[in-house]
């Protein structure tokens, strides 16, 4: 009986998918209830509640900040980010995904993947945005963000917001 319950424990040991390190620069661990991605669900809280300027706690004051090809400016993010509470109601991010990346290299990201919803205040129109945003940490300051999502209904919807403000097209 001893040996075959030994013999068990060899063949269940022996079945068992091992865990091999990678030890390439890009690879490393994913983490998603650290610190850092907790941060960054209350960023994206902040956001949704058109409170963004709680980024100023977290992010760097030369940090570099990108929507698509855009670069922003720490201040500048953080203002264009808070006016679209300007231009919808009932923003939210629905079925995030908020993981950190901590890589061998030592970098360190923060992904964030969501489906942004939003009402125009102007139209009323009901709107859906897939986007995915990067967050780049230096020990525990946010020092640049990548985003990545279709503008055209922010451009089209401030344009609106323009001509209801000053219908005239005067300045």
């Amino acid at each position: 009986m001893k040996k075959l319950l030994i013999l068990t424990l060899i063949l269940i040991s022996s079945c068992q998918e091992k865990s091999v390190k990678n030890d390439a620069p890009l690879s490393g661990i994913i983490d998603q209830e650290n610190e850092k991605t907790i941060i960054v669900e209350k960023l994206a809280q902040g956001y949704v509640d058109g409170k963004f300027e709680i980024a100023e706690a977290y992010f760097t004051q030369d940090g570099v900040h990108r929507v698509n090809d855009a670069e922003y400016s720490t201040e500048e993010i953080i203002a264009g980010y808070n006016f679209h509470s300007v231009l919808f109601d009932n923003i939210k991010h629905n079925d995030p995904w908020v993981t950190t990346m901590i890589y061998n290299n030592g970098q360190v990201f923060t992904n964030q993947w969501a489906r942004w919803t939003g009402a125009s205040k102007i139209s009323g129109e009901e709107y859906q945005i897939f986007f995915y945003c990067a967050w780049q940490w230096n020990d525990d300051k946010i020092i640049g963000t990548s985003c990545y999502f279709d503008t055209t209904v922010f451009e089209n919807e401030t344009k609106l917001y323009q001509e209801k403000i000053n219908p005239n097209g005067l300045n």
